[in-house]
């Protein structure tokens, strides 16, 4: 196996870090070439394409990578797929909220129950934000490609505001429940200076440790303390890899590793774990 270093870098409210390393597992199947968002439940790993792929749920052999099964959703579509989120009660969430190109009025989250290899959409909620993060003709004024479900509501952190750079993620919570809803700013969180190694492309969150990790592409951040209501008083652990390739996926297998996918680039597409402990 090929590993990569990670460097540690002091981040104003960060208060320790650890050196680890960015093990890689596997390459991923062909048919996964966008692999956005990553989930670690009941046993194997679930991803996904994103824009103009098919509305396919894909399931991985978590130490080969190789594909296990393929889940078909019914009644929904695949506008924008930019991540899975799990519920405590064992909801797969699919967040259909990518709008890279900005003209997107709402965003959707699909909520499916996984039976004996079996998919349902139990859920779908339509997000809606408040007029002040729109533009006149009501089209949301950013990307995200980040959504974590905790204690019944959705997070969701922004990666883009019309194209231009910003050093921090903003924060959205959304009630998880099916219908319109609309989403409530809850502040952002400071990330890093550089462009290209800070924007937000994915989030998971470990339930029985309270721990939430986000994404970029030469990035991930940990936090230990995650309060939407407290957000400048977080602590933050970041860990920076030596390469930039397009990471969009990251799940917990458990409380001390994630998995971490990216999408195909230059002929290869990998499955890493990062140890955090």
């Amino acid at each position: 196996m090929r590993t990569f270093k990670l460097l540690p870098l002091v981040l104003v409210l960060l208060p320790s870090l650890s050196w680890s390393q960015l093990t890689v597992v596997s390459e991923l199947p062909r048919e996964v070439e966008e692999s956005s968002g990553l989930a670690f439940m009941q046993s194997q790993l679930f991803t996904h394409n994103d824009s103009g792929n098919r509305d396919i749920l894909y399931g991985l052999d978590p130490d080969k990578g190789q594909l296990t099964i393929k889940l078909f959703p019914e009644d929904i579509y695949n506008e924008d797929w930019e991540d899975l989120a799990i519920g405590s009660d064992g909801t797969l969430y699919i967040a259909d909220v990518g709008n890279n190109d900005f003209s997107r009025k709402t965003l959707k989250v699909y909520g499916l129950k996984l039976t004996d290899q079996q998919v349902q959409t139990s859920t779908v909620t339509t997000i809606r934000f408040p007029e002040e993060y729109c533009s006149k003709k009501g089209k949301i004024r950013f990307d995200i490609e980040a959504l974590v479900h905790i204690e019944g509501k959705f997070y969701l952190f922004t990666k883009t505001y019309r194209n231009k750079f910003k050093d921090y993620t903003e924060v959205f919570e959304v009630n998880a429940v099916s219908g319109q809803q609309l989403a409530r700013y809850c502040g952002k969180i400071p990330l890093c200076g550089k462009e290209k190694n800070c924007k937000i492309t994915g989030a998971a969150f470990e339930h029985s440790s309270g721990q939430l990790a986000l994404l970029s592409h030469k990035n991930l951040w940990l936090i230990e303390d995650f309060d939407p209501d407290r957000l400048d008083k977080i602590s933050l652990r970041r860990y920076e890899f030596d390469d930039e390739s397009q990471k969009e996926g990251v799940t917990f297998r458990d409380q001390n590793n994630l998995y971490i996918s990216e999408e195909r680039n230059k002929g290869e597409q990998r499955l890493f774990l990062l140890q955090i402990r």
